[in-house]
């Protein structure tokens, strides 16, 4: 049967490289034909086909709410009769900003972008031209957007299609991409004491959500808080996933742990292109027009994307609740898809940070790249299928987290733990 979405992707591929215009949309990694989704509301997706799915992706974190929320589509639709720029500044700028302020700790200024590969592209830029120095660690298995300093042993979709030396990126540019193994406060300190004077930051997803969800263990962000206080190395936290997703001040809150600049994406813009970076007064102030470390940008502070995101977080900030309903349907289908797991005899690790969640089909703990990578992602692409022809839909890829969305009910987890045990009995056939 060829269906609208085959038909659409045969389609795509004669003007889109790959069909798609972001990697692991493709479904490579899972094989398979990628299913081109029509219209979303609450905890579902519907694909051009008319089949609905229950979704784990949510736009791969801002839907936290679930699609289509009332409030935010209200108004964005009566701002966009305003038109949709301006290029210039705005009050809703002003507010977007304050708000953010009033719900996360240890921001003084920050700056808004178009997404989160520019947040982090910016604040790498940033530490380096308040610190003078140029090198930078980052994580195996991190992923901070697609700037070349950052492809260096990325993970998500650079580690879904096994792409190890990126083309394009030079020497250069790699040689000041310092690389340590995540969870290992060791390699850090290594790698300062082989590079003396010579790191400008630290760079870090505080839970990692490119190799699967990878939570923190304790004691290493405080450890690396130490160290940049010992060596004055910037710390920055791409909160681009965590940010207003893990509690209401992201993982800073959550871990109690402050950073100097912090990146934001995916929920600050409730769906819409947006990202943000910020932190410290002292390290704001040479962003231009305030210093000479250049950033710009022509839909920084869009009016759409702004009462879009605005809208989003003025009601995370006025239901606080949200969080701990997050955190009990997260646990529930957590708990649920260990007992099914375990019924079936099946070895696997299952991760879990807040409304992150990921499966890994190994018998040992996943604390890094490594480990993520060790595991059997040939078993994940069969539970993949099994689960989609069932209507639930996961990342396509074993190296990507899922999100929960406050739109699931706890039928929908329960189908969702239940489909898990029907495709476990498929799959072991």
């Amino acid at each position: 049967m060829n269906t609208k979405s085959q038909q659409l992707f045969q389609r795509a591929q004669q003007s889109i490289p790959g069909g798609v215009n972001s990697p692991v949309r493709a479904f490579k990694s899972v094989g398979g034909i990628p299913i081109f989704i029509q219209k979303a509301k609450g905890a579902y997706l519907y694909d051009a086909d008319g089949n609905q799915y229950i979704d784990y992706i949510n736009s791969w974190g801002p839907m936290i709410l679930g699609h289509a929320y009332g409030p935010l589509t209200k108004a964005i639709r009566e701002k966009v009769l305003d038109s949709t720029s301006f290029g210039a500044p705005t009050e809703l700028e002003i507010e977007m900003a304050e708000l953010i302020k009033s719900m996360c700790p240890n921001v003084d200024l920050i700056r808004m972008v178009s997404s989160g590969t520019e947040a982090c592209m910016s604040a790498i830029r940033l530490a380096r031209g308040f610190t003078g120095k140029n090198k930078f660690i980052k994580f195996e298995g991190c992923y901070h957007g697609h700037a070349d300093a950052f492809l260096v042993k990325a993970g998500s979709g650079v580690a879904t299609f096994n792409i190890q030396t990126v083309p394009g990126v030079t020497a250069g540019v790699s040689g000041d991409t310092l690389t340590a193994p995540y969870n290992d406060l060791a390699a850090v300190e290594k790698l300062i004491n082989e590079n003396k004077n010579e790191i400008a930051a630290i760079i870090i997803e505080p839970v990692a959500g490119n190799m699967g969800c990878v939570p923190p263990l304790p004691g290493y962000l405080e450890g690396l808080r130490k160290i940049c206080d010992e060596q004055n190395i910037v710390l920055i936290f791409d909160e681009v996933m965590t940010g207003f997703r893990l509690a209401q001040g992201g993982a800073q809150e959550r871990f109690n742990i402050n950073a100097d600049l912090i990146t934001y994406g995916k929920v600050i813009g409730g769906g819409m292109p947006v990202g943000a970076f910020g932190g410290k007064k002292e390290i704001m102030n040479h962003i231009a027009p305030l210093g000479n470390v250049y950033q710009a940008g022509t839909l920084s502070g869009n009016p759409i994307a702004m009462i879009a995101g605005y809208t989003l977080l003025k009601t995370l900030k006025e239901n606080p609740s949200v969080y701990s309903e997050l955190e009990e349907k997260a646990a529930r289908l957590h708990n649920g898809l260990k007992k099914v797991f375990a019924e079936k005899n099946i070895p696997v690790v299952i991760n879990q940070a807040g409304s992150m969640i990921s499966i890994h089909f190994s018998e040992f703990p996943v604390i890094d790249f490594s480990s993520s990578a060790a595991a059997n992602t040939q078993t994940f692409n069969k539970f993949f299928h099994a689960m989609l022809k069932r209507g639930v839909y996961l990342p396509p890829s074993a190296f990507e987290t899922w999100f929960v969305s406050n739109a699931l009910s706890r039928e929908d987890i329960d189908n969702t733990i239940n489909s898990a045990k029907e495709s476990l009995e498929e799959i072991s056939a």
